[in-house]
């Protein structure tokens, strides 16, 4: 009787521990094949690193989802590697090319692989990737191979361009096969719901076909998203670009940008100011970069605390002169009275440190160290800041 009450007891103990969280097996890659091999079970791959926040995010809040836990544990043998351990996580991300984390990979019982995706997701999202992986439809590579024998029927090339979204290799053919699909759409099946939100999740190049049809037709998207939304989506588009632009010093595609912004954007003057900061922080010109979006926060982007702030932080890291710095205090002194957080005054802080004004270094930092304690965080980064500024007091 006790025997058995033991046994109870640990039956019960094993199920209470699987309820909290994914179940990733303790044991060699090797080890994990075999076991999906004798289950018949698919294998989950999760590729992460101590350093990246999303997967810490994504361990607390996603991992830890009841839906989540008993999709995963029940249909695949849960393997995780960290790729900067410098030993069998990172050769198995070399192995199968995984460049950056979150990473998903998921195989037949056999090895073999059938899909892979990336970035944070929410807990209906990682369970649809999982549902995608088993189904040959909606697999990524599955999908692949019959791309490459010559299949392009609409509703594989909508299937794979939803799948290569998450795909992160530089030889991605995404936009490609998107220019495709939207080539089999007529004018009239464009503006249905299907094409306009799949248009408006395709992350693509300016050029592409997608990308200029969205930014040319935002009122149809409102429908269907806010204007707030659109407006945003529309404008990193504009922002991302100008930045590539000015890595490459092409002034024809910072021109290109300025026409559309004047001829796609109710407000035109902002998204053309944007283009051009963003243009400067791509040619790492941290002089032109500051006193631009001083002039844009001084004005048209005087509420834009996100912009001002990325500067801001940018500024932090890389900027030397000391007019330059003084000018990311400026706009950090923005920021904090539109948006004050833990991070921005611990940016404030060390801005004005790199300044010389360790007074006001001190001042931010323990009003940093103050807002982390009240929401129930360490805040490591300020402690360290005060200390430093103490010591050289």
């Amino acid at each position: 009787m006790r025997k058995t009450f033991s046994l109870l007891l640990l039956l019960l103990a094993s199920l209470l521990c699987r309820a909290q969280a994914i179940n990733f097996a303790p044991t060699s890659w090797d080890d994990a094949r075999q076991m999906a091999e004798e289950s018949g079970k698919q294998i989950f791959l999760y590729a992460r690193t101590n350093s990246c926040r999303y997967c810490r995010q994504l361990e607390k809040e996603v991992f830890t989802n009841p839906n989540v836990i008993e999709y995963y544990n029940t249909h695949f043998i849960n393997y995780k590697i960290d790729i900067d351990d410098k030993g069998p996580g990172q050769a198995l991300s070399k192995q199968y090319g995984i460049v950056g984390f979150p990473t998903y990979l998921y195989f037949d019982k056999n090895g073999n692989k059938l899909h892979q995706s990336s970035s944070f997701k929410q807990a209906d999202a990682l369970i649809q990737d999982g549902k995608n992986a088993s189904d040959s439809s909606t697999a990524l590579f599955p999908m692949l191979a019959r791309y490459e024998k010559g299949e392009t029927s609409p509703e594989l090339l909508f299937n794979l361009s939803n799948a290569l979204s998450y795909y992160r290799v530089e030889d991605n053919p995404q936009e490609q096969i998107t220019d495709q699909y939207l080539r089999t759409q007529s004018i009239k099946d464009l503006e249905s719901e299907k094409n306009l939100r799949f248009i408006f999740s395709s992350y693509l190049a300016f050029h592409s076909a997608a990308t200029r049809y969205l930014l040319q037709n935002q009122e149809k998207f409102v429908i269907l998203f806010s204007k707030a939304e659109v407006a945003k989506r529309a404008q990193r588009i504009i922002t991302q670009t100008a930045s590539a632009a000015g890595q490459a010093n092409d002034l024809v595609l910072l021109n290109e940008l300025k026409q559309i912004a004047i001829t796609s954007f109710a407000n035109s003057n902002r998204i053309v100011s944007l283009a051009q900061i963003y243009f400067y922080s791509g040619q790492r010109d941290w002089s032109k970069y500051a006193q631009s979006t001083l002039a844009y926060g001084n004005s048209l982007g005087a509420t834009d605390w996100q912009t001002l702030y990325e500067t801001g932080a940018y500024l932090n890291y890389f900027a030397n002169d000391p007019e330059t710095v003084k000018i990311g205090v400026q706009l950090m002194n923005k920021v904090l009275k539109l948006h004050k957080n833990y991070e921005h005054l611990c940016i404030y802080s060390q801005l004005q440190k790199k300044a010389g004004d360790k007074a006001w270094a001190l001042k931010a930092a323990r009003e940093a160290l103050e807002v982390a304690k009240s929401e129930g965080e360490t805040g490591s980064e300020a402690q360290a800041l005060i200390a430093e500024l103490v010591a050289n007091n």
